[in-house]
């Protein structure tokens, strides 16, 4: 409106205007909308970091499995060359 001031005193005495205010308003907005996109961006990576931890165990049971597979077999072998002496 014509004649009326758009600048206001802040509480510490400064003059704002409403341009101003604004301007904050739109920097909260961005930076709110930026925490958004980073809060976002580290649950994908959350996600990725428990597929891997998910896959690591599976291939870390998977190991054990066949450590174990192998000295079965090894135990075996042995028995088998044990008992093969011994029929001789």
């Amino acid at each position: 409106m014509a004649g009326t001031d758009d600048n206001k005193p802040s509480e510490n005495g400064h003059v704002e205007s409403n341009m101003e205010e604004g301007i904050d308003e739109d920097n909260d907005e961005n930076v709110c909308e930026e925490y958004d996109v980073l809060d976002s961006k580290l649950d994908e990576l959350n996600q990725a970091l428990d597929l891997l931890e998910q896959k690591n165990d599976d291939i870390h049971k998977r190991l054990k499995d066949l450590l174990q597979s192998n000295r079965d077999i090894r135990k075996e072998l042995k028995h088998e060359v044990v008992v093969t002496e011994q029929d001789k």
